[in-house]
């Protein structure tokens, strides 16, 4: 079976992996990816407990062993522990670089092209597809397409004709400072000294958070910095590719008073000292409105169709209030190869017939841990993150359960905020 992915970030490389760890000499990926390189950018990755099950399925670990297989060992190893959730917090680039080096050691099933940017799909005679691509004499045959391409996905848009993600009205920009580039900068050094994660503030829409991986990542801290477009002064305006955090937060703070901007003093000296020593300079003007998926619209669904799905943000891109979105991407990944293999490869309406039961049982799941973080994330800027109810016990075991979990939770996400709702 020929299998095409489209997108070569967590995702993409994690569906490649899950599909060729069953021995099958049969099972061919090819990963394309428009970018020409892979750029260690990003900020940060929360692996939750649900991701780390489902990465270790992916891996081949299967049944009742639950040793972590190496791929997890390291990420642990080099990802910061969140006693409350279990989880690991790590630099993007880290995850993707060890999904990375899984897959180039499978390069006999695994074949990544990148700098291309695909242009059709159509379905040939004997029911499989070609796809060309822009600028390029590309041409990939493929029993099976998997859009892997995040939010703004082109599968999803072009190919499956599908509604894109709506924004959310907030805007994001991350990236990472090397803290020992200079040996003599306290103010660099003193990023070392904070706790996992430090939240500043530039009024209600601007928020700048510094996750120190230092302890685990020498040198290396990490920063996203996100506003709430709605929320600031109509003389400030985002223009995404052009506006940088630097250019938001010396707006607001040429708009506050005197008394206001002596006390923002150390916070602004705070984020002007990552920003300005911002490992890929690059990071402060590439930005985007975060988006989410309408998982609720019942004529859409998750939205596959013929030998096509999708995964990761591409189906389910979900604010990231309790930073799931990677983990959920894991969880498709591992069930995507479960059912891919249930099929018979050789038939192309036993392959349809499982990528329909796979979305199926994604889309209830999906759907109720997006409805809860996008409640979640607005709550957060009206009430404060500390204002923000923690999850039923029963709905967090659900969560924590992922790939073993029910489709359905057992309570509803809507309980615990009945009470702040209504108010």
């Amino acid at each position: 079976m020929k299998v095409l992915i489209v997108g070569c970030g967590l995702a993409g490389l994690a569906a490649a992996i899950s599909l060729t760890s069953n021995d099958d000499d049969d099972v061919h990926i090819t990963i394309v990816e428009r970018r020409s390189d892979l750029e260690s950018r990003g900020a940060t990755f929360g692996l939750q407990i649900n991701g780390q099950k489902a990465l270790n399925q992916i891996a081949g670990v299967v049944g009742d062993d639950q040793t972590p297989c190496k791929m997890l060992e390291k990420l642990k190893s080099e990802g910061l522990l969140i006693p409350s959730t279990k989880g690991y917090m790590l630099p993007w680039f880290k995850v993707r670089d060890a999904l990375l080096e899984e897959v180039k050691a499978r390069e006999d099933k695994i074949k990544i092209h990148l700098g291309v940017s695909i242009d059709t799909v159509s379905e040939k005679d004997n029911g499989s597809y070609v796809a060309t691509f822009k600028d390029d004499n590309l041409q990939i045959d493929a029993d099976l397409i998997i859009g892997a391409d995040g939010v703004n996905s082109f599968v999803r848009r072009e190919i499956l004709s599908l509604p894109q993600a709506t924004g959310s009205g907030a805007f994001v920009w991350r990236g990472s400072v090397d803290t020992n580039a200079n040996s003599s900068d306290k103010k660099l050094k003193h990023f070392q000294e904070f706790p996992i994660a430090k939240m500043t503030n530039f009024g209600d829409a601007m928020l700048m958070t510094y996750f120190n991986f230092h302890p685990k990542v020498e040198g290396q801290v990490a920063w996203v910095f996100t506003v709430r477009a709605n929320m600031l002064p109509d003389t400030i305006k985002i223009d995404c590719g052009t506006t940088t955090p630097i250019d938001l937060i010396q707006a607001y703070m040429d708009n506050v008073d005197g008394d206001a901007r002596e006390e923002l003093k150390e916070t602004y000296e705070l984020a002007m000292t990552a920003l300005n020593n911002t490992h890929q300079p690059s990071d402060l003007s590439w930005s985007s409105e975060m988006a989410v998926v309408d998982l609720k619209q019942e004529d859409v669904g998750w939205g596959g169709k013929g030998r096509i799905t999708l995964i990761g943000d591409a189906a389910h891109s979900l604010r990231p209030a309790s930073g799931l979105g990677g983990s959920l991407a894991f969880e498709d990944a591992a069930l995507l190869a479960k059912y891919i293999a249930r099929s018979n490869t050789s038939s192309a309406a036993s392959i349809e017939e499982q990528l329909r039961a796979f979305e199926k049982i994604r889309l209830p799941r999906c759907k109720s841990i997006s409805n809860d973080q996008s409640i979640r994330s607005e709550l957060s800027y009206k009430l404060g993150f500390g204002a923000v109810p923690s999850w039923d016990p029963a709905y967090a075991n659900w969560i924590n359960e992922g790939i073993d979990s029910t489709p359905e939770p057992p309570v509803s996400e809507m309980e615990v905020f009945a009470g702040l709702i209504s108010d």
